[in-house]
Formats: structure tokens, sequence, C-alpha cells
């Protein structure tokens, strides 16, 4: 069993993490959540919020009318009619100024990556430190360096190109970094929306990126095998007074 408060503590110290690493399960019909995990009794503004704030220590097990935006709980499968949701964000986002016509905000939202609808009733969403079994998704709230060395920790061994789909400046945390990994067992890195920055309220420098839960460990001994290089760019820059 991998032991995941080992795990977070070295993460976030070998790369300074401000955020832990958090770790997201969704429990579908007929699976049960851990009786010792009640629902949190708080309504949020969307899944983007709910990460960042199990960053800060918070563990949240959250069902759909909890969520707050509603294209995120279409993306993780929340939703059983989900086509008016999707119609009013693609409405939305156009009418936001974030894209030219209708048709390309409908564009990059309904090609986005999706969940089954319907089949999820509930999300877990925790620090790792506080979970006693592997997520399906870890999730890590990172700046660009931060998330450099997390792309060379997952490509230690094999190297080679990394494919890191996005979803066009919308749904980047529950499609990107949730769905995405889930579905297709790939890491991804999002640069997240104006709606996901705007709920979730982190800082213009950082980015999340989500892994499936099987690449923890793996990712959590790279991490430690570049202790050298780590250290080579920390010592390169010219010390704060």
């Amino acid at each position: 069993m991998a032991d995941l408060n080992s795990i977070s503590k070295d993460l976030i110290e070998h790369l300074e993490l401000r955020y832990a690493p958090v770790g997201v399960t969704l429990f579908r019909e007929g699976e049960k959540a851990p009786p010792e995990i009640p629902f949190c009794p708080d309504n949020l503004k969307s899944y983007c919020q709910a990460l960042v704030l199990a960053g800060e220590g918070r563990t949240l097990h959250l069902k759909k009318e909890q969520m707050g935006c509603k294209l995120g709980t279409s993306v993780l499968g929340m939703e059983d009619q989900m086509e008016a949701f999707l119609d009013d964000g693609v409405l939305e986002k156009y009418g936001v100024g974030l894209f030219a016509t209708e048709e390309a905000s409908a564009e990059t939202l309904l090609k986005s990556t999706y969940l089954p609808k319907g089949k999820t009733r509930s999300v877990l969403i925790a620090p790792l430190n506080a979970l006693a079994d592997l997520p399906q998704v870890a999730v890590f709230t990172a700046d660009s360096e931060q998330v450099m060395w997390l792309l060379y920790a997952l490509n230690y061994e094999k190297g080679g190109r990394q494919e890191l789909p996005q979803s066009g400046g919308a749904l980047g945390g529950c499609a990107d970094i949730t769905a995405w990994p889930l579905l297709e067992g790939q890491p991804n890195v999002t640069f997240l929306g104006l709606g996901c920055r705007i709920k979730s309220a982190i800082d213009a420098c950082h980015l999340m990126m989500g892994i499936p839960g099987s690449l923890l460990e793996p990712l959590h001994t790279h991490i430690l095998n570049m202790a050298k290089p780590i250290a080579l760019l920390k010592n390169a820059r010219p010390k704060k007074d």
C-alpha cells in the first residue's frame, strides 16, 4: 500500500509546493464512499475551487448540488440532463467575449472530454495525506517551474514527446486534468480558463496538473531521483537578501 503521507511530504518539500497534492475519487452508481467521510455541508463555487481548498488542507466529499459550476458537474458525469447546461455555457463564454462567435464557443465546449452522463453520484477531493487509498486522480496546483519538474518525473524512464491536449480555454480543471486522466490513463496540464481562475481565486502564476493515481508512486520516486538537477537550478539563482 502506498504511503500517501510520505509521498505528499516529500513532494511538498522537494518541489516547495504552496498547495499540497490532492487526491480525487469519484463514486458512481452502486459504489459507497467510506462511511467515516461525511458530506461537506458547504456550497462551493466550482470543482476548481474545491481542488484549491483541498490543497490548503480541507477534505471535501461533495454532491453535484454543492459544486456550483454546472459545466463542471456535467464534465464529471454528475448530470443526467446536461444539454441545457452546455447550451448555457456556450452562450456565456461567447457573451463574456472569450470567443468571436457562438459556433467557436460551441466547438470548444461540446468537443471537450466528458465522463459518462449521470453515472457519478459524489466526488471526494482531499489532501493526499488525508487519504487511506490511492485516489483515481492526483492533482497538483503548482507554478510553471514545479509543473516542469513533475513532467520531467513522468518522463524520467521512457523519455519522448509528451502530448498535453487542451480544452481550449474552458473546462480546464474538470475536463483536462480529471476526466482526461481517468478516461485515457494519461497525465495532463491545464492553464485553466477565465471561470476556473475567478472561482478558484488562484494567482496568475499557478497551473494545475492531473495524473492517474497509479502514477503517483513512480512520480514520487523520480522526483527523489532528480534531487541533483532540482538543486542545480535552485543554486543557480541569486540568493535573496
